[in-house]
């Protein structure tokens, strides 16, 4: 990003505010009082399973109405963190991933609490249930409104909410026949159509909904391999329903369902290249058997920002002539809600749900033209999860106020396999299955019990007790159709179990009817669990190696959180603010490292990704978020947040190595080798500053005409790759423009995204270059009878942004 650019970006901002602001700022006082409906909405939200109003619940929430949705053009999970201050979605490697791991591209950061592999730190929810998976195709066009609460909120939530939770609502029918049909045409063959119908089956008794969705994008990169502009080509199709009964005045009966189905090629990726690599460099002193001997044990690195390449290589052609995609998935979801009042105000919840996802994945890897391996590689994966909870609560209006609940859920893997496409034979279509169909009993249970009690001490005191206690317990299979046991002694079936209690205390005091404070106390956790080792194709030395190690599994996750917070409003409830700080103490947090090993087929050295944990690590940080209703044809919001997320404590193998100057290990060593400690260094994939700035015009042109223009300005800065703080992806600036008209029941917007054609970097994560081997000393390990340890030059796999695009999107609703 350019100095002109980011002049360009906060000068239109600048502008759109100021078109908005100048002729009436200083009449605002006296048309508050000629002019109620200029009051910002209320917005009621269930973060704490219960309704109330956004403005009184103590918890920091960031919520969007349908209309919210609709007018700043949110469409996706990423396009909802680029309006949500503290909150970090980079989608970096397409839209891969499944069950509660999510693959590499399910990444979400709250309040500065990322991770690189393994389950996620936030979870999302539909109606208050967990989705396991990738939610990057979910359907947000059936939605009355997004929750996304950040801070631990295991206590309610409970599973998957280390540092926050992201909630989608969705509407209920009523009486009211209503729909929607909507189109958009934009760039790069990007094509999506949607809609609903609702309304009454049984009037006053019986509702239905039924809602669509078809998407797809052509790509907006070059493919060098096929000459083709395929790379990014997604495709989805979504169909949901949903039945709602009342059979009498205090029962209703929901029932949703939800399928949705993509089909992608290659994603806009690449690797660096290790030639770029500008620091830490090897000393290379000779070569065995062709392989470079290093004198040191550091495999090179990049110090600086990382560039998108004017080119990108994805071998589609070969995956269509297979038959596959580089993503294919299908997902089922439903879940069914029974509520029930009972005669004295208490009222009885029941949510049961269950999930079914299946995942195919081909993945092609190519440096600066050079394929890295002779195949294409993936497999398929199947993910199950059923979930049930049932919740007791108080009537809501009285001076002491309590629910109290039990929750169970189970998630296991199905069978899966995985395979290659020959580069040699693809063309005609040939798939090779390298590890047999298999029946993976690898999953996860969940049991817990909660609880709340809310108490008014005085008529402007409020405290609340939450807590959950839970059992997890968690199992890893990696034998063969659970009959040949792969590791000797029970090592291909792993398990589990962490038991937990996680309370939250707050205390709210409202100053008078206009603001309140708040603050509280939180305990969060993420279960441990176990890594990914390749038993199937690893000789049984280093099989044993890494059990001796601990390699296997990585452990809990804690952390205690404490914040104060403030909401208020003024100009008769024109104008908002919101702000919190907060300080995060997190201990045992998971990054990660290579592990080495010797593959058995082809019998080569390779590395597997294996999590381990950090001693400690700390976040500190402010929130605010204004919203300003200046006229009643202009409102604006201006949003920001600081993330001071450090390193206290953690000993990284991978930094000692980059800093080893005389090629010993630890004590050892003579001179300059540090042991591996980055305290102080920044948590990577994490932003430290947010800003969000949006302005609204819209004007009655008479005849039931409105025309409106809306900008949205989201600025990042720097995310490192890793913990040695060196590669990094510079700030970005993301510009959005819609503007349009409406009339009666249509509407035609024109949008440009990525206006300022910003190119920084989703996502960085640090690997090897498996082309290029490189021998290092290491006197723990032997390679050819030799104190050295077979390593590669080291790489990174960088994601790339969208593109530019201009497009329209019209819409008719009834």
């Amino acid at each position: 990003m350019t100095r002109n650019r980011l002049f360009a970006g906060v000068a239109v901002a600048a502008l759109t505010v100021s078109m908005g602001t100048m002729p009436r700022i200083a009449f605002a006082q006296q048309q508050a009082q000629a002019e109620p409906s200029l009051a910002l909405e209320e917005i009621v939200v269930t973060a704490r399973k219960r309704a109330e109003s956004l403005f009184d619940v103590p918890l920091s929430i960031t919520a969007f109405t349908a209309a919210d949705i609709e007018q700043s053009g949110i469409d996706s999970v990423a396009d909802l963190a680029n309006q949500t201050i503290g909150f970090s979605y980079k989608q970096g490697f397409g839209r891969i991933g499944s069950g509660s791991g999510g693959g590499s591209s399910n990444r979400p950061a709250i309040r500065g609490m990322s991770n690189i592999v393994g389950n996620p730190n936030a979870a999302f929810f539909v109606d208050g249930v967990f989705v396991s998976g990738n939610p990057s195709s979910y359907q947000l066009d059936n939605l009355e409104r997004i929750e996304v609460i950040r801070g631990p909120q295991s206590a309610l939530f409970g599973r998957g909410t280390f540092a926050g939770a992201i909630n989608f609502v969705t509407r209920k029918p009523t009486n009211e026949i209503t729909g929607k049909a909507e189109v958009t045409y934009g760039q790069y063959d990007h094509f999506e159509t949607n809609g609903h119908v609702s309304g009454p089956l049984i009037e006053d008794r019986l509702y239905g909904e039924i809602s669509g969705r078809y998407y797809s994008f052509g790509g907006d990169y070059m493919n060098a391999v096929t000459g083709k502009r395929d790379i990014g080509d997604q495709k989805t199709k979504n169909f949901g329903f949903k039945l709602y009964f009342t059979p009498t005045d205090q029962l209703s009966i929901e029932a949703n369902y939800g399928y949705a189905e993509d089909q992608d090629l290659g994603y806009a990726d690449f690797f660096h290249g290790d030639t770029k690599n500008n620091c830490f460099l090897p000393r290379i002193t000779g070569s065995f058997a062709g392989v470079p001997i290093n004198a040191i044990r550091s495999q090179g690195y990049f110090c600086g920002e990382i560039e998108i390449p004017n080119q990108f290589f994805y071998f589609n052609d070969a995956i269509r002539a297979a038959g596959l995609w580089g993503t294919e998935r299908i997902a089922l979801r439903s879940h069914f809600k029974v509520d029930y009042e009972l005669d004295n105000g208490w009222s009885v919840h029941s949510v049961s749900a269950k999930n079914h996802s299946e995942d195919n994945q081909l993945i092609d890897n190519f440096t600066d033209g050079i394929r890295l391996a002779t195949n294409v590689t993936g497999g398929q994966s199947e993910v199950k999860d059923w979930s049930q909870e049932f919740r007791l609560q108080s009537p809501a209006d009285g001076q002491l106020r309590s629910l109290m609940g039990v929750y169970y859920y189970s998630e296991g893997n199905g069978a899966g396999f995985t395979r290659t496409v020959s580069s040699l034979a693809a063309s005609l279509g040939r798939v090779t299955v390298t590890n047999p169909y298999r029946d993976d009993a690898s999953g996860v249970t969940n049991r817990s019990v909660f609880g709340m009690i809310d108490y008014d001490f005085t008529e402007d005191l409020t405290g609340s007790f939450e807590a959950r206690y839970q059992v997890d317990k968690l199992q890893a299979d990696n034998n063969l159709d659970g009959i040949v046991d792969v590791a000797p002694g029970g090592r291909g079936e792993l398990k589990a179990t962490y038991k937990t209690f996680l309370p939250r205390a707050t205390l709210r005091y409202a100053i008078d009817d206009d603001s309140n404070v708040y603050a509280t106390v939180a305990r969060g956790n993420k279960p441990g669990g176990f890594n990914a080792i390749p038993l199937l194709n690893m000789v049984q030395a280093d099989i044993d190696r890494a059990f001796a190690d601990g390699a296997e599994r990585y452990e809990e996750e804690k952390l205690w959180t404490y914040e104060l917070g403030y909401k208020g409003s003024f100009l008769d409830n024109r104008a908002s603010l919101t702000g919190s700080v907060f300080w995060n103490d997190w201990t045992n947090q998971g990054l990660t490292n290579g592990y080495p090993y010797l593959r058995i087929t082809p019998p080569t050295p390779t590395t597997f990704i294996r999590i381990v944990n950090a001693g400690k690590s700390r976040v500190r940080g402010l929130e605010l978020d204004t919203n300003y209703r200046a006229t009643d044809w202009f409102d604006f919001r201006v949003a920001y947040s600081y993330n001071d997320a450090e390193i206290r404590d953690y000993i990284d193998e991978n930094e000692r190595d980059l800093k080893d100057t005389d090629g010993l290990i630890g004590n050892e060593a003579t001179q300059g080798d540090s042991n591996g400690q980055v305290r102080g260094n920044k948590i990577p994939q994490t932003p430290a500053h947010n800003l969000i700035v949006s302005g609204n015009l819209h004007y009655d042109m008479g005849n039931d005409v409105e025309v409106f223009l809306r900008g949205d300005l989201t600025y990042e800065s720097n995310r490192f790759a890793q913990t040695h703080n060196l590669a990094r992806t510079g700030d970005s600036y993301l510009l959005n423009f819609r503007t349009g008209f409406t009339k009666e029941d249509w509407t035609l917007t024109f949008f440009v995204n990525n206006a300022l054609k910003d190119k920084t970097p989703l996502v960085i994560t640090r690997l090897f270059n498996f082309n290029r081997g490189l021998l290092v000393p290491d006197p723990r390990l032997t390679f050819a009878g030799r104190p050295f340890r077979f390593t590669f030059f080291r790489d990174f796999r960088v994601g790339a942004p969208r593109k530019r695009e201009f497009g329209a999107t019209a819409v008719y609703k009834f």
